[in-house]
Parts: C-alpha cells; structure tokens; sequence
C-alpha cells in the first residue's frame, strides 16, 4: 500500500511535523525547565559543601524561596519569548538535516514516492537560559567538592533541599513509606 504524498505519514508531512516539535523542544520546553534543574543542582552541591549547615533555618527557607521565585520568573520569561517556528524555518531545518535545498523539499509535495527524511538532533538552546554559565559553576563546585572531600553522604546533599527537617534521614525514610 502505497502513502499518497497528503498524507499525515508521508515522509515530508512526518519530517516537518517532527523537525517542528524539535524546534518547539529547543526553543521553550528545555529553556523553561532548564532553571529548575540548575537551582536543583546548586542546591545540591551546596549541600555537598555543607554551606547550609551552619545557617538558621529561616535563613536556609529563605534561600530556596528566593531561588523558586528566581527559577519562576526565569520560566515566565522564557515563555514570554517564545515565538513558534515558521514554516520557512522549520523547512530551512529539515533541509540542512538531510543536506538538500529548502526549495528541493518543497518540490517534494508534489511527488508520489518521497524519499525518507531525518530529522535531526536537538540543539541545546540553554546559554540563553544561562547568561552567566553557572551550570559550569556548579560543575566545577561538585567535581572540586568531590576531590577535596572525597564521596559525603546522600543526606549530606539532601540537608540542602530540606530546612526543617532535623534528621534528613528520618525525612527519607517517612517520605518513601
């Protein structure tokens, strides 16, 4: 059975449709969520260095309240900014991805036997996320805090995520019953 060239399975309708929701990925879903899993990540390596240990509680409550509402606005402007591809871009795209013209692919809406497309890898769109590269910051800080103090401990890392509790080990094992 043969896919006329209409079709939603067509090779070209399929590389569009996909190269389309990679672009969406790139330019709103990983920068949306990309401040999320850096203030995550500075958490925990703070709670590597111990830096919470010595703060009040307040203090420490503070902090990760400020981070959310950072990581939040950071988020609205993200979705603020977002503009959906045009179809010029995601063509351009599905063309360089396959090493043909743009103008050889929309040749080929009219063909019946369209040759498979590829669709290509996402490209991380995170530096816009990221001006001052402390993803690199917080890379550095872990691999440092791992050398100089060798492996700590999970609840070590996890004091960082929990201000009120005092045993973070008795948090662990209430919250996995």
């Amino acid at each position: 059975m043969q896919q006329s060239n209409q079709s939603p399975l067509a090779p070209l309708n399929r590389g569009l449709f996909f190269t389309k929701a990679t672009m969406i990925w790139e330019r709103l879903l990983l920068p949306f969520l990309f401040p999320f899993v850096l203030l995550a990540l500075l958490i925990a390596v703070a709670g590597q260095w111990g830096l919470f240990g010595g703060l009040p509680k307040a203090a420490h409550i503070a902090v990760l309240v400020v981070g959310l509402i950072l990581c939040i606005i950071a988020a609205v402007r993200t979705i603020l900014r977002f503009r959906m591809p045009t179809f010029t871009e995601i063509n351009t795209r599905l063309a360089l991805d396959n090493g043909l013209r743009p103008d050889r692919l929309l040749a080929m809406r009219h063909e019946k036997n369209q040759p498979p497309l590829k669709v290509g890898k996402a490209k991380a769109g995170i530096a816009a996320s990221d001006p001052f590269a402390l993803r690199y910051v917080a890379l550095a800080a872990a691999i440092l805090g791992f050398l100089i103090q060798g492996p700590v401990s999970v609840e070590r890392v996890a004091s960082g995520f929990v201000p009120l509790g005092n045993n973070v080990q008795s948090f662990a094992a209430v919250s996995l019953k």
